[in-house]
């Protein structure tokens, strides 16, 4: 059995895999080190765990993966299923790489993309040949709704939802509608783009905002919310392996 820790700004999240299923997962948003202790306490079989974080973490944490498991810390240089072609991979964020080879983990050896709708929208290329190529950044919702209220004198800050009309009839619902059917038009076309260069694409669709967006997608997608931490079980397979 295999932990795997996936440590965010916003969320911390702990999940159990034994081989590539998921057996256990929970969220945390101050994550400690007895929080994860009685997480896995109902899994004696553990034997291996990894890391990736964006969050400073003390360590005490550290020290305690160490001497407990086979243990990896993501970083750039930890090696990987895949063949990373990207120009910097040294700034490559972690989250982009670990989805990337989830989607890959889902379709091998075939063209995936995985779009990742969180704080940013992120596309992320791998092709059959099993080499990550690189991808995309833009805004999230959330950015964007809070670029318009920051950036101008007047503008209120708008919770998102998933109406959103066309014709927005006031300053609420036009801004309703130009973000979101902005950020899924831009979704839509960025995906034909890709399908126009990549035959049999096979796309997967993941990230907090995701709800938003799977239903408007034209494409046949795939949805898995745990793409990240399933890309994460292979990554620390993989080493398990060397």
């Amino acid at each position: 059995m295999r932990l795997i820790l996936d440590f965010g700004n916003t969320f911390q999240k702990c999940a159990i895999f034994d081989e590539k299923k998921l057996i256990a997962f929970e969220r945390f948003n101050n994550i400690q080190l007895e929080d994860i202790k009685t997480f896995i306490s109902p899994f004696p079989k553990v034997q291996s765990a990894i890391l990736s974080s964006v969050i400073h973490h003390k360590d005490e944490l550290i020290t305690w993966l160490e001497r407990s498991f086979f243990f990896i810390d993501l970083k750039a240089q930890t090696p990987i299923p895949i063949s990373n072609r990207y120009a910097t991979p040294e700034t490559l964020g972690l989250d982009r790489l670990s989805a990337a080879i989830g989607a890959t983990t889902l379709f091998p050896n075939q063209n995936t993309l995985s779009i990742d709708t969180g704080t940013a929208i992120k596309f992320d290329f791998v092709n059959k040949e099993g080499e990550y190529l690189g991808g995309s950044i833009s805004p999230g919702l959330y950015l964007r709704f809070k670029a318009l209220h920051t950036f101008t004198d007047k503008l209120p800050l708008v919770s998102y939802n998933n109406e959103h009309p066309l014709l927005g009839n006031n300053t609420q619902s036009s801004i309703l509608s130009g973000v979101m059917n902005g950020a899924i038009a831009e979704v839509n076309g960025m995906i034909e783009d890709y399908k126009k260069h990549f035959e049999d694409l096979k796309i997967v669709l993941t990230g907090g905002e995701s709800i938003y967006f799977e239903k408007s997608i034209k494409s046949n997608i795939f949805a898995d919310s745990n793409l990240v931490i399933k890309g994460l079980n292979e990554i620390l397979k993989f080493n398990e392996e060397l």
